[in-house]
């Protein structure tokens, strides 16, 4: 077989075209990238990922603020994945304390990130790991330390030479950048070199620009574009091919300086960083297991250069920047500067502790400043857990300092230059959440270093000269971000003090990035487009392993092509043949799961029902209800209403002899209605409706309403138009597409329009009841809650919006179904005659014509509750019950349920199961008698189970009962002469017969 495999492979592909071999090599990547960066279990959420892209965030802004936008949606910790890299992003002190110092041994190493590796390759002291990295950063911090007593004096001697270099622009607009770079530079220089090296060496200035510019290059999107697609780039021409040409350069130099010092190196004296390391490598000579070997010294050096110059120049030129740009602030330091150092010395380290506001401009300028806003990626040594999320060996980790530095929670303003941060009673103020050098193990090697030369030159330069904006021009503060985020090129006036500065306009901030969509074509950007979007919604609505199997489905339309609307149960029942009895759908924008058959939905609703309790972000519903109420509501929420409203209605008689009281008054008030019709045709909706609704009503307002009240008449057809409009095609394809609906015209509209109008009818009520309402006598639902909301305590609980939510559902699911299972009642005994006589019979013997029905007369009529029973069975009000949510992953049949999924249990199912039903199709009060006797099913649940159950279907079964067994006891129902009377329902909330007329014949 072996032998046979791959000639009949070069068979296959010889038949492919070009255009075929193509397709299965993409859709080859495709799958190969989607397994690859597929999230772990329990991995921190992120936003959608897209085939080989990865992540997109917003390219308008800047990497550090676009992921800073992203802590909204997913929190302190999150994911991103930008090609072949995946970061796990870490936000708030302390979520960064955690990893960092907390974690600190196993976030110890560094990711391989592509440019670096390639750079570095794995030595030096920012890019190698364990301990190679231990034994080099310990005799780096050793060394400095050795070196440290110098450090002083060699940043006072610079900061000399600095301010002459400044005097000779004489007050004229200049760019400081390379003066500072120099300065800074040559200290980090003398350290490593032993030397400093003159402004004007054009050699030196040449490398400091090709130091900025490669920098400026790794942060740019072709360095980024090159850490994400390191196979396809590294054999492409670009921009980036310049990082690797200056750092050769760079190597060359540092090289140079490394011959030199081995030519005269005095084993008896050492003078430089160069010097200690030559020796170490002398004594580690001959040992195998020693990372001291001149591939380290180079990476070594290299990285103390790059380190050392840029961040600490960097940080440098933001102060001068923010002195110009707040010259009040500038002017106090001036005056500090005085006070205590004065003019005739220079300034040193002994000065810090007595010049507090100082201390705290420079403190303000590393938060503001924000120079490494997203800190040096780490990544985990071992599996670990962060804030409960999984985070796998070999991770990486990105600490966002960004969101330290800028939290409102810690700065009392935290987008202001505001050196009060850093102040208290006039002293300095050390701050907790002030991360500048990162912290724990890997925190900056230099800290000691870069805080003396930002203290020594900051204060020289204020101590000489006074920084001002040019004339007529105005300060920004846009930034470019590389490496680093360092500001863009800008000028300033040096004047000679004393000098009055002026104060510069308020500085603005530019927008960062411009692309060039002129030069692309319309056919261009729309074939990207339509790509872009097919890979999205490809991502979107894939499925996770383990889903319940799925039909085909269609790009952004899901299966919308299977389902026939006007007869979803019968799409729905054709799928179920097919894939079994659960399965997956996508309808647009909605995922869901269908589940069928006992044992599946007993398990559900039943077996997890903490698990299915969650109401579904139906766009629809969310627009009606906003997650309020007792329909929509989950969690808490739900189950304080829940628990509210059915001891209130128990309260008010709910299976109590006081409540069937009412319903029996209002049966007479129905009879009445219909014997006013005097046998002729009439529709029995309205008076049906209103005679149901009047039960809920009395007690949910304390009152009924006249079947002749106009207005009540206008809101029962609003409600009923509502319940009808549910099912309109331009409703379901709102819950599926309402971001493009929500602008057009259709059903969805007018619902919304009559859901207000209904809110202000129940607000109404809601007012007239506050105007009269006493506490110690409650009359209703309405001055019950009002009630609860008065011992609320201030809680979100019971709130006025939340009652109104409750009494709309109320009122709604009180009415709306019972009267539409009445009204099939009445339709079903009109269309089969013989039954009807046989419950008239029944009612005759039990009941007589003398006395309403009772509800313990249910007992006896055996016949007549076998055919209320055919009737909830055979109408099938709410085939797919409510949905439900998942709340948590689950399992059902074997198959994966992630959080979040929408699950939709067929009751249809239960209630036309041939395995179950004799006669499922047929009308037949048959099959819920056995020996004569009413025998209930197991498999008859048109109230649904489990938790989320009908609440009143106490109260339902009730009405049923009196007002079916009222009007069959005086009437006979007839189909008008001439009239053919349809079974085919009404798709809305709840499946509803067509508008129908009968003729009640008073018997």
């Amino acid at each position: 077989m072996e032998l046979q495999f791959w000639p009949d492979l070069v068979s296959l592909l010889e038949k492919l075209n070009g255009g075929m071999l193509l397709v299965v090599l993409v859709i080859f990547l495709l799958i190969i990238d989607l397994v690859k960066k597929r999230r772990p279990r329990n991995f921190p959420p992120g936003p959608q990922l897209f085939p080989l892209v990865g992540t997109f965030v917003d390219f308008k802004q800047p990497l550090h603020l676009a992921l800073q936008k992203l802590t909204g949606r997913y929190g302190n910790i999150f994911s991103v994945q930008f090609g072949s890299l995946t970061f796990v992003v870490v936000n708030g002190y302390q979520m960064v304390r955690e990893a960092l110092v907390h974690q600190a041994e196993i976030f110890a190493d560094r990711p391989n990130i592509p440019l670096l590796q390639e750079i570095f390759r794995g030595f030096g002291l920012i890019s190698s790991n364990g301990h190679i990295w231990r034994q080099q950063r310990k005799f780096v911090l050793a060394t400095l330390k050795s070196l440290a007593v110098n450090f002083e004096e060699k940043v006072q001697e610079e900061s000399r030479y600095l301010v002459e270099t400044i005097e000779e622009e004489k007050g004229q607009p200049f760019d400081p950048h390379y003066k500072i770079n120099s300065a800074v530079s040559n200290i980090i220089c003398s350290i490593t070199f032993g030397n400093r090296f003159d402004y004007h060496d054009n050699r030196f200035q040449e490398l400091l620009h090709s130091l900025a510019e490669t920098l400026l290059l790794i942060g740019s999107f072709w360095g980024q574009l090159y850490n994400a697609f390191p196979w396809i780039m590294r054999w492409l021409p670009g921009p980036f091919r310049k990082i690797f040409r200056h750092w050769e350069k760079l190597q060359y130099f540092v090289k140079g300086m490394i011959a030199k010092h081995k030519e005269d190196l005095d084993q008896s004296e050492a003078g430089d960083y160069i010097d200690c390391y030559l020796k170490e490598i002398e004594k580690f000579k001959g040992d195998t297991s020693s990372y001291f070997h001149e591939e380290n010294l180079l990476c070594s050096t290299l990285d103390l250069f790059l380190t050392g110059t840029e961040t600490t120049a960097t940080a440098i030129r933001w102060a001068l920047l923010y002195m110009a740009a707040y010259p009040h602030i500038q002017e106090k330091v001036q005056q500090e500067i005085d006070a205590v150092v004065g003019q005739c010395r220079q300034p040193s380290m002994a000065d810090k502790e007595k010049m507090p506001y100082t201390s705290a401009v420079l403190s303000e300028v590393l938060r503001m400043g924000n120079v490494v806003p997203l800190g040096v990626p780490r990544m985990a040594t071992s599996d670990t857990t962060l804030a409960g999320f999984h985070l796998p060996k070999g991770t990486t980790l990105m600490t966002s300092l960004t969101s330290i530095m800028f939290d409102k929670n810690v700065w009392e303003t935290p987008d202001t230059f505001n050196p009060e941060h850093f102040l208290e009673n006039g002293q300095y103020r050390r701050r907790e959440a002030f991360l500048p050098f990162s912290a724990g193990k890997r925190a900056c090697p230099g800290e000691q270093l870069a805080r003396t030369e930002l203290f020594i030159f900051f204060v020289a330069l204020l101590q000489k000269f006074t920084f001002q904006a040019p004339a007529a021009a105005a300060l920004s503060f846009a930034f470019t971000l590389s490496l680093t985020r360092c500001p863009k090129p800008f000028q300033l006036c040096a004047v000679p003090r004393p000098a009055v500065g002026h104060i510069p306009a308020e500085p603005h901030h530019p927008a960062m990035l411009h692309f060039p969509w002129d030069s692309i074509s319309l056919q261009t950007f729309l074939i990207f487009l339509l790509v872009f979007l097919l890979i999205a919604d490809y991502m979107k609505n894939r499925n996770p392993k383990n889903f319940p199997p799925t039909p085909f489905r269609l790009p952004f339309l899901g299966h919308i092509y299977l389902v026939n609307f006007k007869d979803p149960v019968v799409s729905v029942k054709r799928m179920s043949k097919r894939y079994g009895d659960i399965f997956g759908m996508h309808m647009g924008s909605v995922k869901f799961v269908m589940v069928s058959g006992m044992r599946l939905v007993k398990e559900v609703l039943v077996n997890q029902g903490e698990k299915f309790m969650d109401r579904p972000d139906l766009p629809l519903d969310e627009e009606i209800f906003s997650k309020m109420g007792l329909i929509s509501s989950t969690g808490h929420l739900w189950k304080a209403q829940r628990r509210f409203t059915l001891t209130t209605l128990r309260n008010f008689g709910l299976g109590k002899r006081s409540l069937e009281e009412r319903i029996q008054e209002e049966c007479q008030y129905l009879v009445d209605a219909f014997r006013d019709e005097q046998g002729n045709p009439f529709n029995p909706q309205l008076k049906v409706t209103n005679a149901v609704s009047n039960v809920i009503c009395s007690l949910i307002f304390g009152n009924r309403f006249e079947y002749h009240d106009e207005d009540f008449q206008r809101l029962l057809k609003l409600m009923y138009d509502t319940v009808v409009l549910h099912g309109a095609i331009t409703s379901q394809l709102y819950n599926n597409f309402p971001s493009i609906m929500k602008y057009l015209p259709g059903a969805h509209q007018t619902i919304f329009k009559n859901w207000r109008v209904l809110k202000n009818f129940i607000q109404e009520k809601i007012n007239k009841h506050k105007e009269d309402w006493n506490p110690s006598e409650c009359r209703d639902y309405i001055d019950s809650y009002l009630l609860e909301i008065s011992k609320d305590n201030g809680s979100d609980t019971f709130q006025e919006e939340h009652l109104t939510a409750c009494t709309s559902d109320l009122l709604i699911a009180g009415t709306e179904t019972t009267s539409s299972t009445l009204r099939w009642a009445l339709l079903f005994m009109a269309m089969y005659p013989e039954i009807q006589a046989r419950v008239q019979a029944e009612i005759d013997a039990v009941i007589g014509q003398a006395r309403p029905p009772a509800l313990e007369d249910r007992n006896n009529l055996h016949y007549t509750n076998a055919v209320i029973h055919e009737v909830q069975r055979k109408s099938n009000i709410v085939p797919f019950n409510v949905p439900r949510m998942a709340a948590e992953d689950a399992y059902v049949d074997g198959y994966y349920i992630p959080k979040g999924t929408v699950v939709m249990t067929n009751l249809t199912s239960l209630l036309f199961d041939k395995n179950e039903w004799k006669t499922p199709d047929a009308f037949n009060p048959e099959h819920f008698l056995k020996d004569g006797k009413f025998w209930k099913k197991e498999y008859f649940i048109p109230f649904s189970v489990g938790k989320r159950a009908c609440l009143g279907e106490v109260l339902a079964r009730a009405e049923l009962f009196l007002f079916f067994t009222s009007l069959l006891q005086k009437f006979t129902f007839q189909v008008p002469p001439d009239t053919k009377l349809s079974l085919q329902p009404m798709i809305g909330i709840a499946m509803a017969p067509q508008p129908y007329k009968i003729c009640a014949v008073p018997r």
